[in-house]
């Protein structure tokens, strides 16, 4: 049996010519195209991180200060400032065992500071207290939060719009401050 030999021509598509891949503006093909996605995708994740990583370090400062706070002396921090009334501003109900520190106004915002007895554990119940002698006194509660031992705080509606926010002042005392637009 007789094999015929056949010329066997190899058929170059344009381009390939030289030996080397095409480029025809795409500059090397899938490669090239997934690499700017992929290099904004890590600038993304390593801004992340990085902002990530200074929030846990500020909130780690912060934290700290309010343990530092709570374990700091009284003396003259428990003192109502010069000429403040004994009543809280806006018709606010005080909370039994508080003391009224000081009153600010700043613009349309009324900013008022008092204590209470407790520690770091109580925190949050004071903060509930606070809420329920609020809320007899026609506000509601719009929202709240808390980091137990450190700060809890509260958004209020009704009567007016505001926050109330309780944190340690000192050894054996909270501080609870009102930040209500009149």
């Amino acid at each position: 049996m007789a094999l015929a030999c056949q010329e066997v021509r190899s058929v170059t598509p344009p381009g390939y010519a030289s030996g080397r891949l095409p480029t025809g503006g795409n500059r090397g093909g899938t490669f090239a195209r997934m690499r700017r996605p992929v290099i904004a995708l890590v600038v993304v994740l390593a801004v992340a991180a990085a902002g990530g990583a200074t929030f846990a370090l500020v909130e780690r400062h912060n934290r700290g200060g309010l343990v530092a706070r709570s374990e700091q002396s009284c003396h003259g921090r428990d003192q109502p400032q010069a000429g403040v009334s004994a009543a809280l501003p806006l018709a606010l109900p005080g909370t039994a065992g508080s003391r009224l520190l000081s009153v600010a106004q700043q613009g349309r915002t009324v900013v008022a500071y008092t204590t209470m007895p407790g520690g770091r554990g109580d925190i949050v119940a004071v903060r509930d207290r606070v809420l329920a002698d609020l809320e007899g006194a026609g506000y509601s509660v719009a929202g709240t939060d808390q980091e137990p031992g450190y700060e809890a705080e509260a958004e209020l509606a009704g009567l007016h719009e505001g926050t109330v926010k309780v944190s340690p002042l000192c050894t054996g005392l909270l501080e609870v401050r009102y930040k209500i637009d009149s």
